[in-house]
């Protein structure tokens, strides 16, 4: 469904100072009239219905509706020129 590579994983575990077992949301946001929609992340523990891969011991889950929001995501982070990129082809 989304790929999210290990060096964002470890980016958010130690941002948000994550351990294994723990959870980020992501969702559809709206950014403004210019920036559109954007990736939304929180905090979180998935519910029963929601789709979830765990990735380097950490739960990314994504509620029913917004399945389609993140339909081959891709998100990298390279800690060499520390820049984050994330691409959504389903807004793309």
């Amino acid at each position: 469904m989304f790929s999210i590579t290990s060096p964002a994983v470890k980016l958010y575990k130690e941002e948000l100072g994550l351990k294994n077992g723990e959870g980020i949301q992501l969702f559809c946001r709206y950014a403004g009239s210019e920036a559109g929609l954007c990736i939304g992340v929180e905090r979180g523990l998935p519910g029963e219905d929601d789709y979830v891969q765990e990735i380097d011991g950490i739960q990314f889950f994504v509620r029913p509706h917004e399945i389609w929001f993140v339909e081959e995501m891709t998100m990298d982070y390279d800690d060499y020129d520390d820049r984050f990129t994330i691409e959504l082809p389903s807004i793309a």
